[in-house]
């Protein structure tokens, strides 16, 4: 997927989450999670994995947070 790019990450940190908790992955982009990049020049990637959202409504919301972070899966 784009997230991964042409070239694989070294490592790939999958962060299970619940559709709704858009406050709780901003958090972790803002912190811990934000500081993954290429450490020591590994490429180093971090997904969030998301179930299925229960509305349409809020399908609309996280494929804007989608586009707007890159990191959905």
């Amino acid at each position: 997927p784009p997230p991964c790019g042409p070239t694989p990450p070294f490592l790939l940190v999958l962060v299970p989450s619940a559709p709704t908790h858009a406050a709780q992955r901003q958090a972790i982009r803002e912190t811990w999670g934000g500081g993954i990049g290429r450490p020591n020049g590994f490429p180093t990637r971090l997904l969030f994995v998301l179930g299925v959202p229960s509305s349409r409504a809020q399908q609309a919301t996280l494929r804007a947070e989608a586009l707007r972070h890159g990191d959905l899966l």
